[in-house]
C-alpha cells in the first residue's frame, strides 16, 4: 500500500479510513431503506390491482346481467386509455416544441400544420382505418375497432373525410 505523507491538513490513513467506513455505512443504510422501500411498494401494488381487479370482475358480472358483453366494455376502455396516453405524449411533444427557440419552434408549428394533427393522415393510422372500414378482409380486432371510433368520434365528418376515412363508416 502507498504510504500517505503526513501534512497539516491532511489526515492520517486511519482517520481516512474512518471517513470511507461511515460513508459506506450510509450507503449500506441507504440501499437497504430502499429495498424495504421497493417490497412495501410492490405490496402495496398488488393490493391495489386485486381490490380494482375484483371491483372489474362485479361490474362485468353487472354489465353481462345486463345482456351487455364484457368485450365490448374492455373495448371501449382500452380506446379511452390509449386516448389518454396519446394526449398525454402530445402534450410531452407540444412541450419539447414550446421549449424550442422561436424560430425552430414556428417551424416546427409550420411542418406540424403541414402533416396534420390526426393520427389517420400518416400511413400506418390511414392502413387501420382502411382495415377497420373492412376495405382488407383481414377483419379489424375489438380495440381497433374501438380506437377508430374514438377517434373518429373527435373529429367532424369533414375531417374525417379529408383524413381518409369514409362518411358510411360506423
Amino acid at each position: 500500500m502507498t504510504k500517505v505523507h503526513e501534512r497539516p491538513n491532511r489526515a492520517s490513513p486511519s482517520e481516512a479510513g474512518s471517513f470511507v467506513e461511515e460513508f459506506d455505512r450510509l450507503e449500506q443504510e441507504r440501499e437497504e431503506k430502499l429495498r424495504l422501500l421497493d417490497a412495501e411498494f410492490k405490496v402495496k401494488k398488488r393490493a391495489i390491482q386485486k381490490a380494482t381487479d375484483a371491483d372489474q370482475k362485479e361490474i362485468l358480472s353487472d354489465a353481462k346481467k345486463h345482456g351487455v358483453n364484457k368485450g365490448v366494455i374492455r373495448a371501449i376502455v382500452d380506446a379511452q386509455k390509449l386516448k389518454r396516453k396519446a394526449e398525454a405524449m402530445i402534450e410531452r411533444a407540444d412541450g419539447k416544441v414550446d421549449g424550442l427557440e422561436d424560430d425552430d419552434r414556428e417551424f416546427a408549428v409550420d411542418i406540424r400544420t403541414a402533416l396534420g394533427d390526426n393520427f389517420a393522415s400518416f400511413g400506418l393510422g390511414a392502413a387501420a382505418v382502411q382495415r377497420e372500414e373492412g376495405e382488407d378482409d383481414d377483419g379489424a380486432d375489438e380495440t381497433t375497432s374501438a380506437v377508430v371510433d374514438a377517434v373518429k368520434g373527435s373529429m367532424t365528418d369533414e375531417e374525417w373525410n379529408k383524413a381518409g376515412g369514409s362518411a358510411a363508416a360506423h
